[in-house]
């Protein structure tokens, strides 16, 4: 593995603070960092003593993520060079790049129009050979923006040194929906519109802003969640069974099926979206205020906190099975799972009075579980069906989702980021979507925080 300099770009940001430096202590802590790696932390401010940035950062990684292991922490504390810049500034950003030697590492933790800017400066730097760019979602604001900033950074960098990242792929319990499709012969002969109902992919959280709102505000949970998160999730799904799991069967298979994904139309937007907001109520008892009364929120926005949408695959496997897509704040529990649907038994056997419940397949997205629902006789009565859920845990995943990817990107490794196509994609399946509600084709309804959201479509 080379020698690189991991150039934090917006190194005082939420994102770094709560998932980029905690995953680099973490592979500090796992020996898995070369003796000479080294972490070149770029911010607006002017720190004039490393040290002090260094324990700003410190308290800000403890605030924000309680695991860290802070002797760890403190090890790759000790690695990071601070450096001051405004990065939209083609002579600052210059100055910070240019004198490294080594292959880097770019790392933009950073709104997507400061990226676009930054990316158009490199242009004019001469970065070392086989350095490579990790870049957040969203990648891009719609279709036309991610096709820009493609085409800007394959300027700079092979396809193979651009890291998309989307940490959900990284995840365990993600992973897991690769092994749960293709590793049992029981469901694989399930997985169609023969026997599936429908699937749901669900991502409601307790929580509201957390510090992100200057991001969330002008995003919502449409392009936050929904546009990259859930659209992944539903790849790895409802997409064809690849020939292998390399890097491009595995991204082939997943950008064609955000091919085969129907565009809705005007009426279907009405008919199968739903936006909402939450107001003032009580979280886990927890007062939460009106989200446009939230600091730094601006009330003139239409920005949605809930978003569900039913998207339809137009293809010989999935026709007319609807997908449910769905994420909202403030809600009244946690609950981020898959869930597939069955449709009913065919046989009677029961009879009509005897209601037969379909079967479900159940996969936490956030905790590591797997139930099946099935039927069995009731007990007492075996002319009675009841439905019972079998229910595993897994092992905890051995590295957290950022520590991974980082790893990934040390290695080379591409196969779970985001390729440039695929970006292209799934802008275009959301698209109408935003452009339908900015057309208040879709009314931005109200829930209390601590419920189950607006109503359901």
């Amino acid at each position: 593995m080379a020698h690189y300099h991991f150039v934090l770009l917006g190194a005082g940001s939420d994102v770094a603070c709560r998932y980029v430096f905690p995953a680099l202590a973490e592979l500090e802590a796992a020996t898995l960092l070369s003796d000479d790696f080294c972490v070149v932390a770029v911010t607006r401010k002017d720190w004039k003593d490393v040290a002090d940035f260094r324990r700003y950062i410190e308290e800000r990684v403890k605030e924000r993520y309680s695991k860290t292991n802070r002797g760890a922490l403190r090890k790759l504390l000790a690695r990071v060079r601070h450096a001051s810049a405004d990065l939209a500034d083609f002579q600052q950003l210059k100055a910070v790049i240019g004198p490294l030697q080594d292959p880097l590492v770019l790392y933009f933790g950073l709104p997507p129009s400061v990226s676009e800017a930054i990316v158009e400066n490199l242009r004019e730097v001469r970065l070392p050979s086989q350095s490579r760019v990790m870049i957040e979602k969203p990648f891009g604001h719609n279709v036309k923006s991610a096709q820009a900033l493609n085409r800007k950074l394959l300027r700079l960098f092979k396809e193979q040194d651009i890291f998309r990242v989307d940490h959900f792929l990284a995840k365990q319990t993600v992973q897991n929906i690769l092994g749960i499709r293709f590793a049992n012969r029981v469901l694989d002969s399930a997985w169609d519109r023969q026997h599936v109902e429908r699937v749901e992919i669900i991502w409601d959280e307790m929580t509201t802003l957390e510090g992100r709102v200057g991001y969330y505000d002008s995003a919502g949970a449409l392009k936050d969640m929904i546009q990259n998160h859930l659209l992944q999730l539903m790849c790895l799904v409802a997409m064809e069974p690849p020939s292998s799991l390399t890097e491009s069967e595995l991204r082939d298979r997943k950008t064609d099926l955000l091919r085969d994904i129907r565009s809705l139309s005007t009426d279907e937007i009405e008919r199968y979206t739903m936006r909402g907001r939450y107001t003032a109520g009580s979280v886990n008892g927890r007062t939460v205020r009106d989200y446009v009364d939230e600091p730094g929120v601006d009330p003139t926005r239409q920005t949605e906190t809930f978003a569900e949408i039913r998207l339809f695959v137009d293809n010989q496997r999935w026709r007319d099975v609807p997908f449910v897509l769905r994420t909202g704040k403030a809600m009244e529990q946690d609950r981020q799972e898959l869930r597939v649907f069955f449709k009913p038994s065919r046989h009677s056997t029961f009879g009509s009075s005897h209601a037969v419940k379909s079967n479900q397949l159940r996969l936490g997205l956030k905790v590591d579980q797997v139930g099946l629902t099935i039927n069995v006789n009731g007990p007492g009565n075996p002319l009675e069906a009841e439905s019972v859920e079998l229910n595993t845990e897994l092992a905890p995943e051995p590295m957290s989702a950022y520590a991974s990817l980082i790893l990934d990107v040390l290695r080379g490794e591409s196969r779970f980021f985001i390729r440039n196509d695929e970006a292209e994609e799934a802008w275009r399946v959301v698209d109408p979507i935003v452009t339908g509600w900015e057309d208040d084709l879709v009314p931005l309804q109200s829930y209390q925080a601590g419920s189950s959201g607006p109503l359901a479509l």
